[in-house]
C-alpha cells in the first residue's frame, strides 16, 4: 500500500475528475494547479502505484503516447484527435460486434478507437 501524499491526492484527483483519459504530462501540469512542485517522476511513480492498486488503467494505443484514466469507469471506446493527440470517450458500445466474427469464432474482449479531428482541431482546417 502506498503512502498517501498531497501529491498523490491531487495526481489522484485529476484523473477521476477528468472527463478523458490524459497523458503524465496532462496530469502533471493539472495537479501543479493545486499542489507546486509535483514533476514528471513523481507523477510516474503514483501511476505504477495506482495501476498496481487497481486505481487506473494504462490506455495503449500503438503509435500514441500513453494516457490513463480511473479504473472504475465503465466500458467504452476512444476517439483520437489525429492533430492534438488528444484521446475522448466515446458514450455506448458497439451493439452485436460479435455478429462481425467468422462463424466459429468466439470473442474475450474488445477496444475500438476511432481517428479523426476532434472539435477545436477540426475548426482550425
Amino acid at each position: 500500500m502506498a503512502y498517501k501524499t498531497r501529491q498523490r491526492d491531487a495526481i489522484w484527483q485529476v484523473i477521476v475528475s477528468s472527463d478523458r483519459p490524459l497523458t503524465p504530462l496532462d496530469i502533471c501540469e493539472e495537479a501543479g494547479k493545486s499542489v507546486e512542485g509535483i514533476g514528471i517522476a513523481t507523477v510516474y511513480r503514483a501511476l505504477k502505484q495506482m495501476i498496481a492498486e487497481g486505481q487506473v488503467r494504462h490506455i495503449d494505443i500503438p503509435g500514441v503516447q500513453p494516457h490513463y484514466e480511473a479504473a472504475s469507469r465503465s466500458h467504452h471506446h476512444f476517439f483520437l484527435c489525429e492533430r492534438c493527440q488528444r484521446l475522448f470517450d466515446l458514450a455506448g458500445c458497439l451493439r452485436g460486434i460479435s455478429g462481425l466474427l467468422p462463424d466459429g469464432f468466439r470473442m474475450k474482449r474488445h477496444e475500438i478507437v476511432i481517428y479523426g479531428d476532434c472539435e477545436s482541431c477540426a475548426g482550425k482546417a
